[in-house]
């Protein structure tokens, strides 16, 4: 018994000895910071421009019928009256009508060119929210230190803050090592695939390979990431796929006086209710693996001692995580039914009920696998399911060994500060930049910002101290390059 006692004893302290081992040794990988911020205090009247840029209404609507692309030609002509250095020195050019793509030719032919995203399009607001702005979504209201209106954080601010630097270098007389291209969509909120994959295409088609491509994404958060005191920037090396699956069910109703005991509405709700009841499996993606290893010397102790030890703390880790929406987002294959429709009358039991499933899709999670996981889950013939037409699979995962990451990660601790840590994530949303797999294997997608507020809700709003940042944030990034 004392040998079992004593073998036992070993075993626990060589684990222990393991464990903290494996947490003690975990050192920082952040990238020492080079050189100093720009001053851009010269710079007059941005804050009004941005303002003026949010009243045009450049919405994107699902519906094409809605469609209304006369505010999109509007700002092209207010980006040229706010913008004349770049649109009478630089090569501007109108693709597929309304997208717009801006070459800034650099000194060095050999240099592979780097390309600077944003989107020109918004979300609608919804007509039942209105009233409950604290201000009129498009008049761009500037109060309270905030610019007020939906497009502020999505994504004018990257679209605006790209045009500030490029407009302030180019008065300095600035010319770039390499070729800078400025990419702006104008269809991102319903695919892109009119606005960025056309662009896309007709660089590819160009023979253009880019060292690198940066697109809106991840931001600066000081509270988001469990067990980390310190700032955190998030540049995303990889996106989620996306997916809608329509579920359908036509069976016989009747007057709500003599219902049968299943009807369409019952039978779609118990189908919802047991997709529901079978979530994907946990998983830790490439990306997040990334994450993880970075934060873990800035986090507390339990937490840095169960991100370095994995192999034996990944449940611990997992329930920490799925504890929260965007924790949760991180590391599973999402599903959430977002359109409902059956019935029109409360005395008609209805014949048809549909709903739509938004998928979000892990990286390693097939869209074939998402569908065979809902048949199986749902488990019923008289469902069918229909994939419509947007669909993509989870994109790959850039490198974070690169000079591509180095000077983005450069530039957000010139203007976040040392203290910000700069990390790889998962992008949980979609992105324009997917769209440029043709032409770079180097897809990053940042949005300098602080815990951005009312995205893609009610009183979206832009801190206008993030402003300044983020146009110094695009200064410094082309200067490095």
């Amino acid at each position: 018994m004392k040998k079992i006692l004593w073998s036992v004893l070993i075993l626990i302290l060589v684990l222990c000895g393991v464990l903290f081992f494996n947490s003690f040794t975990s050192s920082s990988k952040q990238i020492p910071t080079q050189g100093v911020q720009t001053d851009i205090s010269v710079i007059q009247d941005a804050e009004q421009r941005i303002a003026g840029a949010i009243q045009f209404q450049t919405v994107s609507y699902e519906d094409s019928a809605q469609a209304n692309y006369e505010p999109f030609l509007k700002f092209h002509e207010y980006l040229k009256e706010s913008f004349p250095e770049i649109f009478s020195k630089l090569e501007v050019e109108t693709v597929n009508q309304y997208s717009l793509l801006i070459h800034w030719k650099g000194v060095r032919a050999d240099l592979k060119p780097a390309i600077l995203m944003a989107h020109m399009d918004v979300v609608p607001v919804l007509e039942d929210t209105k009233s409950l702005w604290t201000v009129e979504p498009f008049q761009g209201v500037i109060r309270d230190g905030y610019l007020w209106g939906r497009g502020a954080i999505d994504d004018k601010i990257n679209l605006m803050s790209q045009l500030e630097a490029v407009e302030f270098l180019l008065k300095n007389n600035f010319k770039p090592q390499r070729d800078i291209y400025l990419s702006f969509g104008h269809d991102e909120e319903i695919g892109g695939k009119n606005g960025a994959l056309r662009i896309a295409k007709l660089l590819h088609n160009r023979g253009v390979k880019a060292e690198f491509v940066l697109d809106e994404g991840g931001f600066v958060t000081n509270h988001m990431v469990p067990g980390v005191h310190q700032p955190v920037a998030l540049v995303g090396t990889s996106e989620k796929g996306f997916l809608d699956l329509e579920l359908s069910l036509d069976i016989a109703g009747g007057h709500s006086s003599m219902p049968s005991k299943n009807n369409a509405i019952q039978v779609m709700s118990q189908a919802l209710t047991d997709l529901g009841n079978q979530p994907f499996s946990l998983a830790i993606s490439p990306s997040v693996k990334d994450f993880m290893a970075q934060i873990a010397p800035f986090s507390t102790f339990v937490n840095k001692l169960a991100l370095t030890n994995l192999w034996l703390f990944k449940p611990l880790v997992f329930k920490i995580y799925s504890s929260s929406a965007p924790g949760n987002a991180m590391i599973r294959t999402t599903m959430v039914p977002t359109i409902i429709r059956g019935g029109e009358k409360s005395n008609v039991v209805p014949n048809i009920v549909t709903a739509v499933i938004n998928y979000r899709l892990l990286p390693g999670t097939s869209i074939q696998d998402v569908i065979e996981h809902t048949q199986n889950a749902i488990n019923n013939p008289l469902i069918k399911i229909r994939p419509l037409s947007q669909q993509k699979e989870a994109t790959g995962v850039s490198p974070i060994d690169n000079d591509a990451y180095r000077h983005i990660s450069n530039a957000i601790h010139l203007n976040f500060g040392d203290s910000t840590i700069v990390t790889p994530f998962l992008m949980i949303g979609g992105t324009d930049s997917r769209n440029f797999d043709l032409i770079t294997s180097n897809i990053y997608k940042f949005s300098p910002m602080i815990d951005p507020q009312g995205f893609h809700g009610v009183d979206e709003r832009l801190n206008l101290k993030d402003y300044s940042k983020a146009i110094a944030f695009y200064t410094d990034l082309i200067k490095s390059l």
